[in-house]
């Protein structure tokens, strides 16, 4: 029987895991207080806690070659996203410090290993329609995750984070549907001429790396440090003080819809350094702007600045390894795994011993580093347009 709701090709289902991603990222952000609440935290254990969910993703990226080697993508997405229902479940209602750390460090596992594999699944989809449509899956995640942040939020504080975990898990289910229904298996790598084909640190694939974990920690610094910039910058407003977060969540996935004709258009390299740019102004003004709706402004220029970065870098790393785009992309995420799990301790550090304000600053001199690495790869890629 054929459910309308379900989509029916792989693209869409592909889409339909993206937006299961982020409805449990988003749920999670969103239920932030709650959790922090329950577990008995305080500001060091959750920022310990924040460290082992990145050390957890970055470990499970770094394996998600040696997984795609021996599992094919289908497998692993029908696996993944029922562990990652029951991680975000765990991490939403447990009640204990050390339960908490356990199932957080569960959940970075389940995710890091789902964005890779989902991302590999993208890009050959991607290959096979041979036509730009990777941007797309990013920017369903960026919209989900704006949208279950906000509805976690309410239904975390009115109702409960069970109930929170319940509406997460409707997404997480219409994905695991639509890839049992849509995704085929693929050849394993093995299989591909008797040869197996392993990823290794190439020039390419280092200075993507390093771009992609430049480019996340500014990302990240941007959404858990928002709210805190704008309530020292306008204490009264405080209550309103995610806006920050909100308009570069909005910012950035708008950009994303459209960004696959930007790719046909403009290619990879270019496009990723006039949108850089943007990003670079906006975070010299976050350093500079004393005021709230300038802040908000600029936060919405960080957003669209960084929209479209990391899924170019995750295509063309996966292009590196086009019998395996997992080993690729592991590589790649690996090495960009070392400012991501830096970042957080660097800029608060920073923070303390300057400002807030002039943290944001310093993110420019970090997205300058990035442009340069985005520019020594020198090799525009050929993207078929429609």
């Amino acid at each position: 029987m054929r459910l309308p709701f379900i989509p029916d090709s792989p693209r869409a289902a592909i889409l339909a895991v993206f937006a299961g991603f982020g409805a449990a990222i988003g749920s999670f952000a969103g239920s932030t207080p709650q959790m922090v609440a329950q577990a008995g935290l305080t500001n060091s254990t959750w920022g310990m806690a924040v460290t082992v969910l990145a050390i957890a993703s970055v470990t499970a990226m770094s394996a998600g070659g040696f997984l795609a080697r021996h599992f094919t993508h289908r497998r692993l997405l029908l696996t993944l996203l029922p562990l990652l229902t029951g991680a975000l479940l765990a991490v939403l209602t447990i009640g204990t410090a050390a339960g908490f750390f356990v199932a957080i460090a569960a959940f970075g596992l389940i995710t890091g290993a789902l964005d890779v594999i989902m991302n590999a699944e993208g890009g050959a989809i991607e290959g096979d329609l041979k036509r730009p449509v990777y941007t797309m899956f990013h920017a369903s995640v960026s919209l989900s995750i704006a949208v279950f942040a906000l509805v976690s939020s309410y239904v975390s504080t009115r109702h409960g984070t069970p109930w929170t975990a319940a509406v997460a898990t409707l997404a997480l289910l219409a994905a695991f549907a639509a890839v049992y229904r849509s995704v085929r298996d693929r050849p394993l790598p093995e299989h591909r001429g008797g040869r197996l084909l392993v990823a290794r640190p190439t020039r390419p694939l280092v200075l993507m790396g390093l771009a992609t974990g430049l480019v996340i920690a500014c990302e990240i610094t941007a959404l858990f440090w928002s709210s805190k910039l704008l309530a020292e910058t306008a204490p009264a407003l405080a209550t309103i003080s995610g806006l920050g977060a909100a308009f570069f969540g909005l910012a950035n996935g708008l950009v994303r819809v459209p960004g696959d004709r930007l790719r046909a258009r403009f290619g990879e390299i270019r496009l990723m350094l006039v949108l850089i740019s943007v990003a670079i102004v906006g975070f010299a003004g976050l350093g500079m702007a004393d005021g709230f709706a300038a802040n908000v402004i600029f936060f919405g220029m960080t957003g669209m600045g960084l929209s479209i970065l990391c899924p170019c870098l995750f295509a063309m790393a996966g292009a590196e390894t086009p019998h395996n785009r997992a080993a690729g992309l592991s590589v790649a995420l690996m090495i960009a795994g070392i400012p991501r799990i830096v970042a957080p301790s660097l800029f608060g550090f920073a923070a303390d011993a300057t400002s807030t304000g002039f943290a944001f600053g310093l993110c420019a001199v970090v997205l300058v580093a990035a442009a340069g690495a985005i520019l020594a790869l020198a090799r525009p890629r050929a993207i078929v347009a429609a």
